[in-house]
């Protein structure tokens, strides 16, 4: 299910229920936060209410997790991905080792879950191989919620990720871009 529009949303009922279990957090999006925290922290740059990082920690406040990174759930593969991006990003800084140790509390906090390479594997459709591993490591972990017959939240805008859980009503999917621009 995707959260459209906060406004009218009781958070007891529509948002509270997905979160307790946590949030499972998409690359891009982390991808979003670490520009944010880079450019505010160590660039001065001052960002408008309507950048990516703005509409995030808006988002993370309305739904009362701001700061809380241990809400949150990072798949390893997740994690690679990410890793990867500051590093290529941002190595050539002559303050990348100043980054990292700024950035770096945010993962230690969040939660992971294990992946299971056979399950891994089955999401795969070998008529049509589309291999994000990312994406599939959210499938794999938010499919184990399921199976348990929890609810859990997906924090992403990753439009195959959204359409995959749009019907499914143990999922709440946050496209903090589609919310903000909603609430603001």
């Amino acid at each position: 299910m995707i959260l459209e529009n906060l406004r009218g949303q009781e958070y007891d009922i529509h948002i509270a229920p997905f979160i307790k279990n946590g949030i499972v957090i998409d690359a891009c999006v982390v991808f979003e936060l670490i520009d944010g925290v880079i450019s505010t922290r160590f660039s001065g740059t001052k960002l408008n209410e309507l950048s990516d990082y703005q509409q995030i920690l808006a988002l993370l406040e309305i739904i009362k997790v701001k700061n809380d990174w241990s809400k949150f759930y990072i798949t390893p593969h997740v994690l690679t991905e990410v890793f990867r991006y500051l590093r290529d990003k941002y190595r050539k800084r002559f303050n990348y080792k100043d980054i990292v140790k700024e950035i770096f509390p945010i993962f230690e906090t969040m939660g992971d879950l294990p992946i299971n390479k056979s399950d891994f594997l089955k999401k795969i459709d070998m008529n049509n191989p589309v291999i994000e591993a990312g994406d599939i490591s959210i499938f794999v972990t938010a499919d184990g919620f399921l199976g348990k017959k929890q609810k859990v939240a997906i924090l992403t805008i990753d439009n195959g990720i959204k359409t995959r859980y749009a019907i499914e009503p143990c999922v709440l999917v946050l496209d903090y871009k589609n919310l903000a621009l909603n609430y603001l």
